[in-house]
């Protein structure tokens, strides 16, 4: 379910169809042994206007339309039919009034919107669901005028003159304006939010010292931060890259809330992910996994494959295992039920056969993450042998990643979906074709090696039988080296013997 703000209509009454409710009528009086004479047409259920009743209609929703544990309320909401609002232009700068008067009225009024509320208000009541890259594609527009918050590492402010409007109607008491640039958390550096706001906060009171439109860098100082506001339009600014522009999303708000630390998720699992995100909505099950070059709407789940191994690159190894389910076999993540544990942190152990490095992009090694580990595992009693697929940005120690490998671990990571796959089998009815098959992808920091179950031990019989054979070639080696040694010996007292008994006794007597 969407936690995004929704206005629901009012109900509205509606006129009783008399002639059918009369035939009902009869038709029940009929079976009740009543004449059908004595049916009398009921009264209406909707007031006529000038009747004193209507002040009695109901208009409260007997089933409000709203998220769990949120109560969003009208007066948050911008109305998007608004003329002007249909005139914002996106991938361009905020316009001028010369350049667009519709944006630029409607920029005004976002801004004198938003000032209303208090920042808590703003916070409490945004909606969390989204990613930038939601902000980004073609759907943007679905959710302009939605009040949306984001939670990450604030990157840099500014402070921005007030536009001629407010200085011409100081009333509105809208003196500056500030901007901030925002990473959301779980997301690239590529992919930042913009939001500008009335209200400094005193955690950047820096920014005054700067001159108007002068960035103040934060990137430095590891501040954190909550941005919400109202989502305005998409513009593009220049990249990091040479000639690059990037799209930025930009909310309008009335301040930025400058926390401690990272946003921790509801909950007392440090770990966990928000299953609420809306792109995590659109993985693809049962289908093989789309890396790069997405097409059509499959962004979406190549921007949760990113967010999913951006968040377990956060966290070590074996803080991932503490947290995670070691409850679950394979088959739990292979029928109808894997869709229990989506995106839930799972523990599996068991031997890993095959190792690769693959290619990261341009988003992930933005965020830290320069290398992307593929795996196959083949979890403990498992019947068949069949292998789970694992993703990690760690390597593992000691061991290469150059195919086939076999090495017993531990691997924690969370479920994102049965993944289809081409296997190495041959395809009985065409040998020039391979076998398709499933595998659950889980995708963590890093398996941990464990001690192999199957290799000898001083108890097991196939130690004592290696222990016996390195025994006896030992005790082989030993009597080979004695065997030498006194042979040597018997050569050398066999010649000094052959010396004595074949010298001529008389040499000395004939040498005098």
């Amino acid at each position: 379910m969407s936690a995004r703000l929704e206005h629901s209509p009012r109900v509205q009454t509606r006129t009783t169809a008399l002639a059918a409710l009369i035939a009902s009528v009869a038709v029940f009086g009929a079976v009740c042994g009543l004449p059908a004479a004595t049916a009398q047409p009921p009264t209406s259920l909707s007031p006529s206007k000038n009747s004193s009743e209507l002040k009695k209609v109901d208009h409260e929703n007997p089933v409000p339309a709203d998220a769990q544990g949120r109560q969003p309320h009208e007066k948050f909401v911008l109305n998007k039919d608004r003329a002007i609002f249909n005139r914002i232009e996106d991938f361009k700068p905020v316009a001028a009034q010369s350049d667009n008067p519709d944006e630029y009225l409607a920029w005004c009024e976002f801004v004198t919107h938003a000032r209303t509320f208090s920042a808590a208000e703003l916070d409490r009541y945004a909606a969390r669901d989204l990613t930038p890259v939601d902000l980004l594609k073609p759907q943007r527009s679905l959710f302009r005028c939605e009040l949306l918050r984001f939670d990450g590492r604030l990157m840099c402010v500014r402070r921005l003159d007030a536009p001629l409007f407010f200085r011409d109607n100081p009333d509105f008491g809208v003196k500056e304006l500030y901007e901030a640039r925002l990473v959301p958390i779980d997301e690239s550096p590529l992919t930042p939010v913009s939001i500008v706001f009335t209200d400094l906060p005193d955690a950047l009171a820096a920014v005054r010292q700067k001159a108007p439109k002068e960035w103040l860098d934060l990137d430095g100082a590891e501040t954190w931060g909550t941005a919400s506001g109202y989502y305005f339009k998409t513009m593009s600014v220049p990249g990091e890259q040479a000639n690059s522009v990037v799209g930025v999303p930009v909310l309008v708000g009335k301040s930025v809330t400058v926390t401690a630390g990272p946003p921790a998720p509801s909950g007392d699992n440090p770990i966990a992910l928000d299953p609420n995100v809306r792109v995590y909505k659109f993985i693809r099950d049962d289908a093989p996994m789309i890396r790069t070059a997405p097409q059509g709407e499959q962004w979406a789940e190549v921007e949760a494959y990113n967010r999913i191994l951006i968040h377990a690159s956060r966290f070590p190894a074996q803080t991932l295992e503490d947290h995670a389910r070691d409850d679950l076999k394979f088959a739990d993540l292979f029928l109808g039920v894997r869709k229990d544990y989506k995106l839930a942190c799972v523990k599996l152990e068991g031997r890993l056969i095959s190792l690769r490095r693959m290619e990261s992009n341009n988003e992930l090694r933005a965020a830290g993450v320069n290398q992307v580990f593929e795996g196959w595992l083949v979890p403990a009693n498992t019947p068949g042998g069949h292998p789970v697929c694992v993703v990690f940005t760690e390597p593992l120690a000691g061991v290469e990643p150059n195919g086939r490998v076999n090495k017993w671990v531990s691997f924690a990571g969370y479920s994102f979906k049965l993944m289809r796959y081409e296997s190495a089998e041959k395809d009985a009815t065409d040998e020039t074709k391979h076998v398709w098959k499933n595998a659950p992808l889980l995708i963590g920091n890093s398996p941990i090696p464990r001690p192999d179950p199957d290799r000898p031990t001083p108890v097991t019989w196939t130690a004592f039988t290696q222990s016996v054979i390195a025994g006896g070639v030992a005790l082989a080696a030993a009597g080979g080296a004695l065997a030498w040694y006194f042979r040597r010996g018997d050569r050398k007292s066999k010649e000094a013997v052959d010396a004595v008994r074949l010298r001529n006794p008389f040499d000395a007597a004939n040498s005098n």
